[in-house]
């Protein structure tokens, strides 16, 4: 096999075409491809369209903003679950994290996996998505009481620590978890309601009627019965029910709504 170093990482040919590259590009620097996204690094190692988490322990870097949909894609921003399959059906279409760009709705958890994939990224696991998302602050900056999606990076105070955008409000974000008959990575969640106390991931395992002042009066939306996917963050339409501490895991990962985007990590 023959394999291509550029600024150091070194890419093998049989990689490119598993992962749909043209390798083509290599030589046109094509920054619309998946390969340009994967080369193109910040000085901290990250492509450009993320931000390095030095505390991640699974992962190293986060879109900076929720993803969209990336120039070669057929709907720019798809306004139903059959325009992201028309996009899904276009090799070169790829997820991309770009200010104000409006957020790829309607999409399905899998469909995330897909376009994060061929961006040389991945869904973030429920306890990543925390990582990335703490120090975002929970009030009225971030669009959790607006009246539809935002674009992108539109607060510019609702920012995290490590400065990843729009982790509260905006959309509910995928993660790549799953919740099946209440159980969440092996142990019960409690019943739904205002977060009380949480697992080192920020996931509630204690629950109360009344809002807290620690945990931001976030929610938690839980179920016993059935299989279900894992969103935090938030909506438009959240009000003080969003936050770092908002999980919603009574959605089936094939739902594809307005309220629900993603972002990549790497």
């Amino acid at each position: 096999m023959k394999f291509l170093k550029v600024g150091g990482v070194i890419i093998g040919a049989l990689i490119l075409t598993t992962l749909g590259i043209n390798a083509a590009d290599v030589f046109k620097g094509n920054s619309g491809s998946m390969l340009g996204q994967i080369i193109a690094t910040e000085e901290g190692g990250c492509p450009i369209d993320m931000v390095t988490v030095v505390v991640g322990q699974t992962f190293s870097c986060v879109d900076s903003y929720e993803a969209s949909t990336g120039e070669l894609c057929p709907a720019g921003s798809p306004s139903g679950s059959d325009q992201t399959q028309d996009n899904l059906n276009q090799q070169n279409c790829i997820a991309v994290s770009k200010a104000g760009q409006r957020p790829w709705t309607y999409i399905t958890r899998e469909q995330a996996q897909v376009v994060c994939l061929r961006a040389g990224k991945r869904l973030p696991t429920a306890a990543e998505w925390y990582t990335f998302a703490l120090g975002t602050p929970d009030t009225r900056v971030c669009n959790t009481q607006g009246g539809g999606v935002a674009n992108a990076g539109a607060d510019s105070d609702c920012r995290s620590a490590v400065g990843a955008y729009d982790t509260i409000g905006n959309v509910w974000e995928w993660t790549s978890d799953d919740v099946i008959e209440g159980v969440y990575n092996g142990r019960v969640l409690p019943d739904g309601g205002y977060v009380t106390q949480v697992a080192s991931d920020g996931v509630a395992t204690v629950t109360g009627d009344s809002a807290t002042e620690q945990f931001a009066e976030d929610y938690i939306w839980t179920g016993d019965v059935g299989a279900y996917g894992m969103l935090r963050g938030g909506f438009y339409g959240s009000g003080e029910d969003g936050g770092v501490y908002a999980v919603q895991t009574k959605t089936i990962p094939t739902a594809a709504t307005v309220a629900i985007g993603f972002r990549c990590v790497l």
